[in-house]
């Protein structure tokens, strides 16, 4: 089981998938990411799940490989805290976490609302409808969801990725 889950955060287009990568590459921490699981198991499903349903079931394969991993994990995907705070607690206890360290992907609403709307991705995301339909929301509400120790990194620009690693191991040894 993962002793320690480092969960990537932030607003679409904020840059966690980019940041995920990076921190993967930098500390040897494996990576699970809800939207990969998604696309392949859109490929599986064929259109026979809708998008939601489908992202909850992703969702619920990254965390039982979480659990399979031993040591550090990094788990990176879009948590809205009023939707998603109960699944990411059941979530991280289901991995046998000990520590969790958020890091949250901080960038302008503008600059995240451009990068999601230019953005090219699989269409089981439907992005064109959630930018128009939910990103606003979004932006008002989104927060850290508040799990564990909480790890702020500016993704508006390139992050000193060393850096940012060392933090998340100084957050975690709390």
């Amino acid at each position: 089981m993962a002793d320690t889950v480092i969960l990537v955060n932030g607003l679409p287009g904020a840059g966690k998938t980019t940041l995920a990568q990076q921190l993967k590459e930098a500390s040897g921490w494996p990576l699970l990411s809800k939207d990969a699981v998604k696309e392949a198991l859109a490929l599986i499903a064929d259109g026979a799940v809708g998008s939601g349903r489908l992202g909850a079931v992703a969702m619920d394969t990254v965390w039982s490989m979480a659990a399979a991993v031993d040591g550090e994990v990094i788990v990176e995907s879009w948590w809205f805290r009023p939707r998603d705070l109960g699944f990411a607690r059941a979530g991280v206890a289901l991995a046998g976490a000990v520590r969790v360290v958020e890091v949250w992907c901080d960038v302008a609403p503008a600059v995240a609302r451009e990068r999601y709307a230019g953005r090219h991705r699989a269409a089981v995301h439907d992005d064109g409808a959630r930018l128009a339909t939910d990103f606003d929301r979004w932006v008002a509400e989104g927060v850290p969801l508040g799990i564990g120790s909480l790890v702020r990194a500016d993704t508006s620009g390139p992050v000193d990725v060393n850096g940012l690693v060392a933090r998340v191991r100084a957050a975690a040894s709390v």
